[in-house]
């Protein structure tokens, strides 16, 4: 039995012109990822001198400086498991390949990282609040933290993609609102493992609540401590990082609602499906460049003439 456009002429034989939309549309983020990476660059040069000066905050900018990475190589995957073929440049390809194991790579790449992103705003959540409940071993505690928690969530997301691995994947046309030529991948799922449409589903839901419970109790804590502490014992400085590190912290929840929403309408409006998918590359652009640079401008040690640390105060948390 065909799948999907293999094997099919009308698409083997398939010319996309250069100047359609579809792949004018590839040159947009050239518009913000560049300069994007130019800013997740130097906070994780900031990160470098961080953890050489042995900083008591270097765990909680690893996880901040982790999840703008993943989110970058998350836009680098799905740049070509959905942008490219979108776009019609993979048709004539596509078409004349047989459905095989080998289309599969990019499709569990792209899954793999996207689990991983869902999860990194909760970590960020769960080591602020350890600043604020251990004042005095906050560093010791986060760093043992960090130290299991990087290899579990790395691993984790093989728990819902296994079932990938013992299928095909092939090339198929999507329907509207794509124009014929525009093309993406699937999976031909054989009952073996979770189908990733309720996995991405499930652990979206799950980790944006946990982040949103964890932020909540975060804030009403800041709250209460900056009720009880004397205003001019607290530098500006340590305000501003305070007030920056929660904003990073909440904005990083936007990768799990944008996931939660594609998923979730997807499920309630198959019909408008395909529209979600065109649109996600975009969303997700957002919440790529968003949260690095909200923590770029708006944290003090980023400031060319700041020499504050990551965390100016340790008395005060953040």
């Amino acid at each position: 039995m065909s799948l999907g456009i293999h094997g099919n002429s009308s698409y083997s034989n398939f010319e996309v012109s250069f100047l359609s939309v579809p792949v004018l549309l590839l040159f947009v983020p050239a518009l913000y990822i560049p300069i994007t990476i130019r800013i997740v660059y130097r906070i994780f040069m900031n990160l470098k001198t961080s953890i050489r000066e042995k900083n008591a905050n270097v765990p909680l900018f690893s996880a901040i400086t982790l999840s703008h990475i993943m989110c970058l190589l998350f836009f680098i995957a799905d740049f070509l498991y959905l942008r490219l073929p979108l776009s019609g440049l993979l048709t004539s390809w596509c078409a004349r390949l047989q459905p095989s194991g080998y289309l599969l790579i990019l499709i569990i790449i792209v899954y793999h990282i996207n689990y991983i992103v869902v999860i990194l705003p909760f970590l960020v959540a769960v080591i602020r609040l350890m600043l604020i409940l251990s004042p005095q071993t906050h560093h010791k505690i986060n760093s043992k933290i960090l130290k299991c928690a990087f290899p579990l969530i790395l691993l984790s997301p093989f728990f819902f993609t296994y079932g990938m691995f013992s299928t095909v994947g092939y090339c198929e046309y999507p329907g509207w609102p794509v124009e014929f030529g525009g093309v993406i991948f699937r999976v031909k799922y054989n009952g073996v493992g979770i189908q990733n449409k309720y996995g991405l589903l499930f652990n979206t839901v799950f980790w944006l609540l946990a982040s949103l419970a964890i932020n909540t109790l975060l804030i009403l804590k800041l709250v209460i401590l900056k009720s009880i502490v004397i205003p001019h014992t607290v530098s500006r400085a340590s305000q501003r990082a305070q007030l920056s590190l929660t904003i990073t912290s909440v904005s990083m929840t936007l990768a799990c609602v944008t996931n939660g929403l594609i998923a979730v309408g997807g499920n309630l409006f198959p019909n408008y499906y395909v529209l979600l998918i065109v649109l996600r590359p975009f969303i997700n652009d957002l919440d790529t460049c968003l949260t690095p640079w909200i923590f770029y401008l708006t944290h003090p040690a980023f400031r060319k003439k700041s020499i504050s640390p990551i965390v100016p105060n340790r008395r005060v948390l953040h």
